[in-house]
């Protein structure tokens, strides 16, 4: 594999969001009414308790800050979206015939996407827990923090290569637009990117840990607030890490398997 050419498109793809100004404050918008969301909501439901759940109102409200910025550069839903308006309108043919794997350019774009928002994200954060007086704590394990950091670029090339395993899902069924739906909203739930998952029941906690979703977000955001430990935190890595290995095979093979039924245009 020829690592420069993904490198050139992760460039590209970097620089293009600097022509895209409305969509970089469109992710600090999008940010900030996370936090703003949540510090409304959990100051009302903490009002006269110290405990909710196990948590104090400080570590709620650290686990939405740095939750807020690991879901806010996760673009991988547009992948499945453009990759099956693709094949949909027939012009997926360049990118089957093009020098490059198509996974692994639509993997680099979404990363040159995520890389250049992560700074925005940051700031939007900042400013947002400075403004509304929130007492962000963050670990100070260095186990934990290395643990968190890794997860999160194993969870956006897992969610990169499940989307495209999605809409490649277009070679055979023509309109997937309502499992996009019905699965953007579960995923959502099962990231923890609504609610920490500490709050559910301990039986289905203990079921979403196997999933690979619970360690996009919640697991590292969880260990870099200091809120689990570093032997769940292996778990976590070990799961997401599997999942995946598992899934870019899944995606490529499906890729491979359903690309020789297709009737494009511009071959």
């Amino acid at each position: 594999m020829n690592i420069k050419k993904y490198m050139e498109v992760f460039r590209l793809s970097f620089k293009m969001q600097i022509v895209w100004r409305f969509d970089v404050a469109m992710t600090m918008v999008a940010t900030v009414a996370r936090i703003v969301a949540a510090w409304v909501l959990w100051q009302a439901i903490f009002e006269g308790k110290e405990l909710v759940g196990g948590f104090t109102i400080g570590a709620m409200l650290s686990y939405y800050v740095v939750c807020s910025i690991v879901s806010s550069i996760d673009f991988s839903h547009q992948i499945s979206g453009e990759v099956s308006w693709l094949i949909r309108d027939g012009r997926f043919s360049g990118h089957m015939v093009a020098p490059i794997n198509p996974l692994g350019f639509f993997g680099s774009m979404q990363a040159g996407e995520s890389a250049f928002h992560l700074s925005f994200s940051l700031i939007a954060a900042a400013l947002c827990a400075v403004a509304f007086g929130m007492e962000v704590t963050l670990t100070t394990d260095v186990f934990c923090i290395l643990l968190g950091l890794a997860m999160i670029p194993l969870g956006l090339v897992f969610m990169a290569a499940y989307h495209f395993w999605i809409g490649a899902l277009t070679f055979k069924f023509l309109d997937i637009d309502f499992f996009l739906h019905v699965q953007g909203n579960a995923i959502a739930f099962a990231t923890g990117a609504m609610i920490p998952l500490a709050l559910l029941p301990q039986g289905l906690l203990q079921a979403l840990r196997l999933l690979p979703f619970t360690h996009v977000v919640y697991t590292p955001s969880m260990l870099l607030t200091g809120q689990i430990n570093v032997q769940e935190g292996l778990f976590g890595l070990g799961v997401i890490a599997a999942w995946t290995a598992a899934m870019l095979l899944i995606a490529q093979r499906t890729y491979g398997r359903l690309r020789v039924k297709y009737d494009g245009v511009g071959i």
